[in-house]
């Protein structure tokens, strides 16, 4: 692209670049830790299996949403407490996915939902005045309370249900508040070549390595940066989405190039999705909306926190996965890691062993251990940098 040409797109795509979210991930089981990308068809399996049993941090209230309608041509219902009004229907081919709240509607369009690829066309603020044009806190209280409510019953292999999950994720965490907008339109990006679903490269067997990209800003000047991908300490260079979690997506682990360029990029420009990293952010659509999750993450280095019959003073000490499945602590001493159900399992070439279980976030384990002489403790411990060996 000319220098011109990407100053001409990038001004065209600042209202567009806000569209960029993946319905949230979920739990999966962990088989391994060589940063293996999952399927999509078996994320949304396990999710079907397991996720009605799960009790996520984010969860704001234990009560469900009413479902007033529910086939394969329309959902319709609204939270608990009657804040929002939701609905999906096939409309001519497109999927249509709306959420009525506050005097505005929020009107998603979709060209396609399936199992393993989504293609958003555009989003919509249609408000009962001029004053209510804006996303405000107060819409996005009532979101969250009918996000945590349904997330305990969607069904995410429904194309319908999958879109209004998906949509109420980007609503709530890429939509800014007041900031007044009409229409988001990323028909014309796909018109540009920008968002290309299932175009994506993915690149969880880079966390851990440097990897360099390139990218421009607003007037078309090009930048490079070398950083490593997916490091906890440096915010999950990488990772689609902001940081290594953010509200509603704790289970989020999916890892593009895209992503990682438009990472770099607002460590150059900040964050603001409507400057110079536009494009860049607009690119990494696909990825937001189409990446399958990557595999819990164990090799790297973790500080852990224990105590001796659970109780007493705590103990700190850094422990290091390596890749051959041996570990060692700040202490010198070593063994053997695995993984299993859900569980990371440390046992010492001495005896002790420690289990703990893999939380969501895919940045902590808590559990507890037990010493070759019997003696019994808890402990927690949390990921901290990527080491590769």
């Amino acid at each position: 692209m000319q220098p011109s040409q990407k100053i001409s797109w990038k001004l065209k795509v600042l209202v567009i670049t806000l569209a960029m979210q993946i319905v949230p991930a979920y739990a999966q089981t962990f088989l391994n830790a060589a940063g293996i990308e999952t399927s999509a068809d078996q994320e949304n399996i396990n999710k079907v299996k397991t996720h009605n049993n799960e009790k996520g941090g984010a969860r704001l209230q234990a009560t469900n949403a009413v479902f007033l309608e529910r086939s394969s041509e329309a959902v319709r219902g609204n939270s608990s407490n009657k804040a929002v009004i939701f609905s999906a229907t096939n409309i001519s081919g497109k999927i249509h996915v709306s959420f009525l709240l506050n005097g505005k509607e929020f009107l998603f369009i979709y060209d396609s939902i399936s199992l393993t690829k989504k293609e958003l066309n555009s989003i919509q603020l249609i408000p009962d005045s001029v004053g209510q044009a804006t996303k405000t806190s107060d819409d996005d209280a009532s979101l969250s309370v009918l996000y945590n409510e349904l997330d305990k019953d969607i069904n995410p292999l429904t194309p319908l249900e999958a879109g209004i999950l998906s949509s109420l994720d980007l609503l709530i965490n890429m939509i800014p508040k007041d900031e007044p907008f009409d229409k988001i339109d990323l028909q014309a990006a796909k018109g540009q070549g920008l968002v290309q679903p299932q175009a994506f490269t993915g690149i969880c067997n880079q966390r851990g390595k440097v990897r360099t990209a390139t990218y421009d800003g607003l007037f078309g000047t090009d930048y490079t940066s070398t950083r490593t991908v997916g490091n906890p300490a440096s915010g999950c260079l990488g990772r689609c989405g902001t940081g290594c979690t953010q509200l509603l997506q704790e289970k989020k682990r999916q890892y593009t190039h895209a992503c990682f360029v438009h990472d770099l990029c607002t460590i150059q420009f900040g964050d603001n999705p409507l400057g110079d990293c536009a494009d860049e952010f607009a690119t990494a659509t696909d990825g937001y909306l189409n990446a399958p999750n990557c595999w819990f993450h164990v090799i790297g280095r973790w500080k852990s926190e224990y105590k001796w019959l659970c109780k007493g003073a705590t103990h700190t000490t850094m422990v290091t996965h390596y890749s051959n499945h041996r570990f060692i602590n700040s202490q010198g001493y070593g063994g053997v890691w695995q993984l299993g159900g859900g569980k990371i399992i440390r046992t010492y070439d001495g005896g002790a062993k420690y289990t703990g279980k893999i939380e969501a976030t895919n940045m902590k384990t808590t559990g507890t251990m037990i010493s070759s002489r019997g003696v019994k403790g808890c402990f927690t411990e949390t990921y901290l940098t990527v080491f590769v060996h």
